[in-house]
């Protein structure tokens, strides 16, 4: 069966728990074998909170991060995954959530798509041109659609139509640090031989992907990474979530350190806003990250 097909279905079949949840509920009545419809019911009720309710609660986190050098306010998203689970809709709320934040760029780390079909790119991002702030961004694995048709040419016109500064293999000024781009690192494009051949007094600020593309570079040419990628876990149920984080080097969520063979490298990972796999998220609603640079 095809695979999109195959996500279409449960996109759609999902929304049988709710005739099966009023079923059970009738069934109550009973006293014969109520536990066990307590119990189905219960599962239920957790299933149709991680399919509807969480992957549309979008949370606002800020964060202070001190000693980068940079002082700026950043919002980082990534992983939001528009194409099967999620439409241009959704980008529109994020868009407007954003725009009430108080800061200077919009970093978007990667996974702007997920099976997007044959889906208008240009019409789909077209929210993004909404935003009031620069918006830098760089692409993903999704975005390159192995082992299917690879969207990545397509897509980075459509940003570029709304504004969008796609940033990889080099660096833009930004308000007295330099915010540098890494391509996916699956797609091995995550080469950082740029920022030592270009080097900066100012404090640079790396946008990636996969948190992982840390473990190539150098602490003096990177004060900070920001990445997604790792979704922080999505479904995040304890000890069992962290073997499905698709990181080789132990990322999660949040502010991390990796030592490498240069030293040590701070990562700043978001959980992205939206999902892959299943439609699912539980215990880690989308979020907007706000990053407070200070020096």
């Amino acid at each position: 069966m095809d695979k999109l097909l195959i996500k279409q279905c449960l996109v759609y079949g999902s929304w049988l728990v709710w005739p099966f949840i009023a079923w059970l509920a009738w069934r109550l009545r009973e006293r014969r074998g109520r536990w066990c419809v307590v119990l189905l019911l219960s599962g239920c009720l957790l299933f149709a909170w991680a399919r509807f309710v969480e992957p549309q609660r979008i949370r606002v986190q800020e964060t202070v991060l001190t000693g980068t050098g940079a002082q700026a306010r950043l919002v980082l998203i990534s992983d939001i995954h528009l194409g099967v689970y999620k439409d241009s809709a959704y980008l529109d709320r994020l868009v407007k959530r954003i725009n009430k934040l108080r800061a200077d760029a919009v970093v978007i780390a990667g996974d702007l798509t997920y099976e997007p079909g044959e889906q208008s790119l240009e019409r789909m991002f077209a929210p993004l041109a909404d935003l009031n702030i620069p918006v830098y961004a760089v692409l993903g694995n999704h975005d390159q659609q192995a082992p299917g048709p690879d969207i990545d040419v397509e897509l980075r016109a459509a940003l570029a139509a709304h504004q969008v500064d796609v940033i990889e293999g080099r660096s833009v000024a930004l308000g007295g640090f330099r915010l540098a781009g890494l391509g996916d690192r699956w797609a091995n494009k995550d080469d950082a031989g740029f920022l030592s051949a270009m080097p900066s007094p100012a404090p640079t600020i790396v946008l990636t992907h996969n948190p992982d593309s840390a473990i190539d570079l150098d602490p003096s040419f990177a004060t900070l990474v920001l990445a997604g990628h790792t979704h922080g876990g999505q479904i995040r149920i304890p000890w069992l979530y962290r073997h499905a984080i698709p990181s080789q080097y132990g990322f999660d969520k949040g502010e991390q350190f990796l030592v490498t063979p240069r030293g040590r490298v701070r990562v700043y990972t978001t959980v992205g806003t939206g999902e892959v796999g299943l439609p699912m998220r539980l215990f880690n609603p989308p979020t907007i990250d706000v990053l407070d640079l200070r020096p």
